[in-house]
């Protein structure tokens, strides 16, 4: 079973980033700057926690074959894996955009001598969610920052990064294993079935990380359902989702650690709605035929659903600010309530994105078994049958238009564009397989 000890050994696949981090500790030549890049999923932020273990441990470890460490019971250690180091800060989006007053007090804390270690690291996830300004900003302050700091950002789309930025920085670029590397490596380290493996990859639509924290759980999975029924149950599952959420947040013993919920990889993980939303594409693009007014009645059922659970949702959070409101200032409070409203605008945001993910990943395995009729491709391995049989009746054409389609509504639909037409559209062009 995985390790939760921040050592380079717990990493897997990333043999490249891994090797370029252990030479400049070696030679203890720490950049400034470096830009973590690649997909989804494949290790970025747990080596960068890493990387920040070691930097700030007090009793570093070399192992036999000369690889820097973590000791992993100091102090220092404790907190960067906990998330709770005063030293390392964790810069992340307000909303769509890491804005400028996050970089402009990310400035001030960089010109302070560390707290409790060595250094003062900031880590920005996704660095290529800075707008214009708050670039900008932070290209003056890695011109200006002192020793002892370091930057690192992490990106999946390395172009939307300034040029200039990218230039002043340590590239540090992520592999993308193959989906049967990770499925084989997640195999060896989980010590699951094959089929389990291939079932659990499938829901997180081949997200590593993802895969690995499921694997981990031991609940039980449950079966594809026709689409009638996979409908039904998937509708339902967003608002159990949400029911899901509100537990938390009510739970939670402070704001912060109720904001703190929306940023927790377990939410993201929350089965029935991965299961559900996997059967409900597979019954969508597995009917022989859909009703001409599909389109529009399940994207207004789908949009009722998230509207109703958006709105309990923000009433459970309604309460838990008023609960706790006596413990902070009203600027404060005014601020927690801003940021509980985009939070939960992109927690539902996520919804539609990943159904729209899923049905994509689905289209590019009919695409490459279609080209190549090698079954390694695929994403979705515990449906290969689904597969062949949907390669024989909608062929390559469907399968490419549906990928460019589909390419096309995600970029619309990060830049906010009406999801309602979006989501007609998309389903108006699947039709039937007749």
């Amino acid at each position: 079973m995985r390790s939760n000890l921040l050592r380079f050994c717990n990493i897997y696949l990333q043999d490249g980033p891994i090797r370029l981090l252990t030479g400049s500790l070696r030679k203890n030549r720490i950049a400034q700057t470096y830009i973590f890049a690649g997909a989804r999923s494949v290790g970025k932020m747990r080596l960068a926690k890493t990387f920040a273990a070691i930097l700030q441990c007090l009793g570093p470890t070399i192992s036999p074959d000369g690889e820097p460490g973590a000791c992993g019971k100091c102090l220092p250690c404790r907190r960067v894996l906990a998330g709770s180091h005063p030293d390392v800060t964790f810069i992340r989006p307000l909303g769509n955009e890491i804005r400028i007053e996050q970089v402009r007090q990310m400035r001030d804390q960089a010109m302070l001598h560390p707290y409790l270690g060595k250094w003062r690291i900031f880590i920005l996830d996704p660095a290529d969610r800075l707008n214009e300004s708050s670039a900008n900003s932070l290209l003056k302050i890695l011109e200006e920052a002192p020793d002892k700091v370091v930057f690192i950002l992490i990106a999946e789309e390395i172009e939307r990064i300034l040029p200039t930025i990218q230039s002043r920085s340590e590239m540090i670029r992520f592999n993308h294993p193959s989906h049967k590397a990770a499925r084989d490596t997640i195999v060896q380290i989980s010590g699951l079935a094959p089929e389990v493996v291939a079932r659990l990859y499938a829901l997180t639509e081949g997200a590593f990380g993802a895969t690995l924290a499921l694997s981990s759980l031991e609940t039980p999975i449950g079966e594809y359902l026709p689409l009638g029924q996979a409908q039904v149950r998937f509708l339902e599952d967003i608002e159990k989702f949400s029911v899901h959420v509100q537990e938390k947040v009510n739970e939670a013993p402070s704001l912060e650690a109720a904001l703190s919920v929306f940023e927790s990889p377990e939410i993201a993980l929350f089965l029935p709605l991965l299961e559900s939303r996997k059967s409900f594409v597979r019954g969508l693009l597995m009917a022989e035929s859909l009703p001409a007014a599909f389109p529009v009645m399940f994207t207004g059922a789908f949009q009722n659903a998230i509207q109703r659970s958006r709105k309990s949702l923000e009433k459970v959070i309604e309460t838990v600010i008023s609960r706790q409101k006596s413990a902070y200032a009203s600027e404060i409070i005014k601020d927690i309530d801003w940021q509980f409203g985009l939070a939960v605008q992109m927690l539902f945001q996520a919804q539609i994105h990943g159904l729209l993910d899923c049905l994509r990943h689905w289209c590019e395995d009919l695409f490459h078994f279609g080209h190549t009729g090698d079954e390694t491709w695929l994403l979705n391995l515990d449906r290969k049958e689904d597969i062949m049989t949907l390669s024989q009746a909608r062929g390559i054409g469907f399968a490419e238009t549906e990928v460019q389609l589909l390419a096309r509504i995600l970029e619309l639909q990060s830049r906010n564009v009406q999801p309602g037409l979006l989501l007609e559209n998309v389903f108006s062009s699947i039709g039937g397989r007749n």
